[in-house]
């Protein structure tokens, strides 16, 4: 009974993933990943807009990737909210490029892209870990509605995933995506990343 009745409360929890606001380097084409950027003031105006867009919504939790500019991006919606802002999530940070980094990706060619592949972090292992911190916040927090500040790369990793198929747009900033939680199960267990209890 009381199984049953943890797993009704964890159906009312709702989850959405929000990308962070703009940064220069957004604005500039440069590729992020873990390199730690803070927010424009164009960012921050995004922040402030999303969070009054999402009042009156019921969202009571905030959580976000350790990079400034998500945890700023947080900070502003937690406040236009008047929600609670909790610690850092580590594993929804952005995709790790390695020497892609800190690079315009309108300049670098397909050829050197596909050359430093290898020492960009797997879409398995961002899928990976991503659904794993996902889900542990929707289960640490049952009946709760949780946004998840995270990242482009990382974001768009989850959507397509969740879809079954690869999208060709990316994801802008300050863009929420509504998480289905029992699609999200289901993909775990495709993934084989359920265990039975």
């Amino acid at each position: 009974m009381a199984q049953k009745l943890a797993y009704a409360r964890a159906m009312d929890t709702a989850l959405a993933l929000i990308r962070h606001g703009q940064t220069d380097w957004n604005l500039a084409g440069r590729m992020q990943g873990r390199t730690d950027i803070e927010l424009n003031g164009t960012g921050r105006a995004q922040a402030r807009a999303l969070g009054r867009d999402l009042s009156g919504q019921n969202w009571d939790l905030v959580v976000a990737s350790p990079l400034s500019r998500a945890q700023e991006t947080a900070l502003l919606i937690a406040a236009e909210l008047d929600v609670e802002h909790a610690a850092p999530v580590a594993d929804v940070i952005e995709r790790g490029f390695g020497p892609l980094e800190g690079r315009i990706m309108a300049e670098v060619s397909e050829a050197e892209a596909a050359t430093l592949a290898a020492e960009t972090e797997a879409r398995e292992t961002v899928l990976h870990r991503m659904l794993g911190a996902l889900s542990a916040l929707v289960q640490e927090n049952p009946g709760r509605n949780i946004l998840v500040i995270s990242h482009g790369a990382a974001m768009r990793i989850v959507r397509d995933a969740l879809a079954g198929v690869r999208i060709h747009e990316g994801v802008a900033n300050g863009e929420l995506l509504e998480i289905d939680l029992d699609r999200m199960h289901e993909l775990r267990e495709e993934l084989g990343l359920v265990t039975s209890h």
